[in-house]
């Protein structure tokens, strides 16, 4: 087990194909034979561009076996595939998926990296290798390669060995993956009854097709909002399409809070609470959070966080979580109707800044 190649890139604007700006550090390049700094976070040279879905001491390194390239030129004859081209740090060889468990502990050069995880791509995988589909075709392959933290940070090159010094009591990374693809489709949500709802929500419900894959069109639902708004200028943040309306900013504060306020709905039916719910005033809670008052930026990571919590909270939902019933603004509501709703009232609020703000 060796190191092919170690590979670092920096935060880039790159221009979608709807013509959105995104930052993403995807893009990165091998540093050739040179030794390189493995620290608690990164790699130097190397920085993740969203620290939401990026990073942090349990994603310090990212690891995909050279294996996997032989598959995805045969999958993607016309893309270029340079070591790195997954967005990996270390392009490895002898260690595959199935033979790496959580908790699995190796000395590389002078550091030691623990796995921690698999790898869920975010569309920015898409966007690096041309492929609109290559986030649902990653998954699908079980080539996911694996992230780790550092537990002693120091050098490392290409050329390294890897060397397994204590092996991890968790799963496979081909376990979890199973484990997340099962997670994932499992969650089949026949479209709610009207008495399971309030019937002021039934037009967010009927912005909702079917729910076949809860956790995926969250996710999916996530991702779209954030290559729509990420690129927004100050400007575009702060406009209203009339006086006294809600600025764009302010319309992602409210996301944020309806979002919190349902998840917290889900959680508490959904674990047999049959405690009535209160509701609450939009009103009072948009001017209440000051969002104008804050950057842009920073609004809209606010709800990519909130949105990231009610993902953890689906995805962790016992079966028999999905056919409770309880009391929320004194009518009675499903835990299938709020994962109806919660997806409707974003659609909504993006029709309304298609048709209303141009955004």
């Amino acid at each position: 087990m060796r190191i092919v190649s170690v590979n670092v890139g920096q935060p880039r604007e790159i221009v979608d194909a709807n013509g959105r700006t995104v930052l993403t550090s995807i893009f990165k390049s091998p540093v050739g034979d040179g030794a390189v700094r493995v620290r608690e976070l990164n790699v130097d040279g190397d920085r993740q561009s969203d620290l939401v879905k990026h990073g942090g001491p349990l994603r310090a390194v990212y690891i995909y076996p050279s294996e996997h390239y032989a598959f995805w030129r045969t999958e993607l004859p016309g893309a270029e595939l340079p070591w790195g081209a997954f967005g990996e740090n270390l392009t490895i060889e002898g260690l595959l998926e199935s033979e790496v468990r959580v908790g699995d502990r190796f000395r590389v050069g002078s550091t030691e990296l623990v796995v921690t995880r698999a790898r869920k791509p975010c569309f920015k995988l898409a966007i690096r290798l041309g492929c609109t589909d290559m986030v649902t075709r990653f998954r699908a392959s079980g080539r996911s390669g694996f992230y780790l933290s550092v537990a002693r940070e120091g050098e490392l090159r290409a050329g390294d060995a890897i060397a397994r010094i204590k092996q991890g009591d968790g799963p496979t990374i081909r376990e979890m993956l199973g484990d997340m693809n099962a997670m994932q489709t499992r969650i089949t949500l026949s479209s709610p009854d009207p008495g399971e709802f309030d019937p002021s929500n039934a037009g967010y419900v009927a912005r909702v097709a079917a729910v076949t894959d809860a956790a995926g069109q969250f996710e999916s639902q996530r991702d779209r909002v954030v290559s729509l708004l990420a690129g927004l200028s100050a400007a575009q943040a702060a406009s209203r399409y009339a006086p006294g309306k809600w600025s764009v900013t302010e319309v992602v504060g409210h996301l944020s809070d309806v979002e919190r306020v349902l998840a917290y709905r889900l959680l508490r039916i959904g674990r047999g609470d049959e405690t009535p719910l209160p509701g609450f005033d939009e009103n009072t809670y948009v001017p209440g959070g000051a969002f104008e008052r804050r950057a842009f930026a920073d609004v809209l990571e606010e709800w990519i966080t909130a949105r990231n919590a009610t993902l953890a909270l689906v995805r962790g939902m016992p079966s028999e979580g999905w056919a409770r019933r309880g009391r929320a603004n004194d009518r009675v509501i499903s835990t299938r109707a709020l994962v109806y709703i919660m997806l409707g009232h974003v659609e909504h609020h993006l029709a309304i800044l298609a048709e209303r703000y141009g955004v």
